[in-house]
């Protein structure tokens, strides 16, 4: 879209490479901070009338635990790790494809779409900072769909399923709880704006290629056909370019040297 990428031109100054990972980092001390204050969470969700009623850092601070609570166990410890892990894979793959200054615009969207949409609608408080995970996860699904993980070290799953099953998951909250659009649509947002377009125009450039690969297949296979082809030897102009052939009556091609004998005219001469 034309005017996304003249924004984006505009917008340069906003880059900030690495983002996403300072945001994760960020959330990682959150979450080993709660095991010594179970209360810091708390201090620092998403709260309207705590906004309001001056503490302002919220609008930001909500986001640095996209991971949510947890205990501290063996368990807890290692799938916070591979979330680390899967965070910085797909801010770099991110960055690569889009460069920082559009990757910080697709983050900052669904930030400001999430602040607007809680402060709106007022859903109480919600773990909002994992869907601007979810929003980052659905971009990486789209442009590397067949980046494999593997569940539990052993089953290989393409990220594309997992995109999916995080769409639908998202999707079916908002339809269980109408309250929860709030969060789900500027999830959404972002992924409409830069992602789908993108998509949809990427899937329309292969079907018109495999259109044109196609009629040229067709188009090489009906020249290597031969025009003239002898009923008894086989060969065709493509053999021999000097070779002359005849058509009989009824349709049938012969070359010059296999012409059939006219029997009747043997007949006639005796």
């Amino acid at each position: 879209m034309r005017w996304l990428t003249a924004l984006e031109n505009r917008l340069q100054w906003v880059a900030f490479p690495g983002l996403f990972k300072y945001l994760t980092f960020l959330g990682v001390i959150i979450f080993a901070w709660q095991w010594i204050d179970p209360t810091v969470v708390e201090r620092i969700s998403f709260d309207r009338s705590k906004i309001l009623s001056g503490e302002v850092w919220r609008i930001i601070s909500f986001a640095f635990a996209p991971t949510g609570t947890g205990s501290l166990t063996p368990i807890g410890i290692l799938f916070l790790f591979f979330a680390v892990m899967i965070a910085f894979l797909i801010n770099d793959s991110l960055e690569q494809v889009w460069g920082p200054t559009r990757t910080t615009l697709y983050l900052m969207t669904a930030w400001v779409g999430l602040v607007i949409g809680m402060f709106v609608f007022d859903p109480g408080t919600l773990p909002a900072g994992r869907y601007l995970y979810t929003s980052m996860f659905l971009a990486f699904a789209t442009y590397f769909p067949n980046y494999e993980f593997r569940l539990f070290f052993i089953l290989p799953v393409k990220v594309r399923y997992l995109g999916w099953l995080a769409l639908a998951m998202m999707l079916i909250s908002g339809f269980a709880n109408p309250v929860m659009w709030c969060v789900v649509i500027p999830t959404l947002i972002p992924y409409a704006l830069w992602v789908l377009p993108a998509e949809i125009q990427g899937r329309a450039a292969l079907a018109q290629a495999a259109k044109r690969r196609q009629k040229f297949t067709l188009s090489q296979k009906s020249e290597a056909e031969a025009f003239h082809t002898c009923a008894t030897c086989h060969r065709t102009e493509h053999d021999d370019s000097d070779l002359e052939f005849r058509t009989m009556i009824d349709g049938t091609e012969y070359c010059v040297e296999h012409l059939p004998v006219d029997d009747s005219a043997d007949k006639k001469s005796d």
